[in-house]
């Protein structure tokens, strides 16, 4: 039996979820649960661009973070004084280009205004995530 589903991300409870790709993926469904490695590492080679399953952000103070296989992408921030500083993003080379740091980038976002933060930049890639894709986020930031 297959289950059809769209690649999402999963952020705080479910509470977002963000759409990866336009077309429809198959999960084989079997007696073993979804734990440990739940994506397969993508394959540069390969004309497709998108993961076949769930990615899912995972929240821990002063960062947010995905697994996938045995690489790990952050988004490392800090919060003072109800300002959130996100000071870097670090996607590794094999992830680059799949948006991994986008989703990190537009959960933190998304964290610091449900929590009524406002945000300071510090790097340059969640700088020009907002300028390019996000600029409705450009009256919450601090110079």
């Amino acid at each position: 039996m297959l289950s059809k589903l769209l690649p999402i991300l999963i952020l705080q409870g479910g509470r977002r979820t963000y759409s990866l790709c336009s077309r429809d993926y198959t999960i084989p469904t079997s007696n073993h649960t979804l734990t440990g490695q739940i994506l397969k590492v993508p394959n540069l080679n390969s004309q497709e661009r998108c993961f076949g399953t769930h990615i899912v952000v995972r929240h821990k103070r002063g960062r947010f973070y995905t697994d996938i296989g045995e690489l790990r992408a952050v988004l490392v921030y800090s919060i003072r004084d109800g300002v959130m500083t996100i000071n870097s993003t670090n996607v590794p080379e094999e992830l680059g280009g799949h948006g991994i740091g986008k989703l990190l980038a537009k959960s933190a976002l998304d964290y610091a205004l449900l929590n009524g933060h406002f945000i300071i930049i510090r790097c340059r890639f969640v700088q020009h995530y907002i300028d390019k894709y996000e600029p409705q986020y450009a009256k919450y930031i601090l110079n």
